[in-house]
């Protein structure tokens, strides 16, 4: 893929991701706390598909997505370790909340916390895109 199709996805990804965001905060504003911690994953997985994506790199599935993330970003030092565990933590409140009937409902602070961790993660994918002289 030419770099000038790779750049246009990238920002694609990360306008979802951005959108997601956004639809987060609302969200919890609204006291709507399990769908603030889906849309916060969402931003998450959007952007690491972004900076996957820089690399060359797709993955069809959630897992894959968060798997290359740790295994291509992470492991190799690109990305600090702390931004692979937000993405694991999402990934399984995400889960939690949307699948397992018997979880307990999520509260305001952690939804907070979770979207908080989202918008940190989408900022460091952008710092690491602009290093890279993927986005501007």
């Amino acid at each position: 893929m030419d770099n000038g199709t790779k750049r246009f996805l990238i920002e694609a990804r990360l306008e979802k991701a951005h959108d997601d965001l956004i639809t987060a905060n609302d969200m919890l504003a609204d006291d709507h706390f399990r769908g603030a911690i889906n849309r916060a994953y969402y931003t998450v997985f959007h952007a690491a598909s972004a900076a996957l994506l820089w690399l060359d790199i797709e993955r069809a599935k959630h897992s894959g997505v968060q798997s290359a993330f740790g295994e291509f970003l992470i492991k190799s030092g690109i990305i600090e370790p702390e931004f692979g565990k937000i993405f694991i933590e999402i990934y399984k409140a995400r889960e939690e909340q949307d699948y397992d009937l018997l979880a307990v409902p999520v509260g305001p602070v952690d939804a907070g916390q979770t979207v908080q961790n989202a918008d940190r993660f989408i900022k460091r994918v952008e710092s690491y895109l602009r290093d890279m002289g993927a986005i501007e």
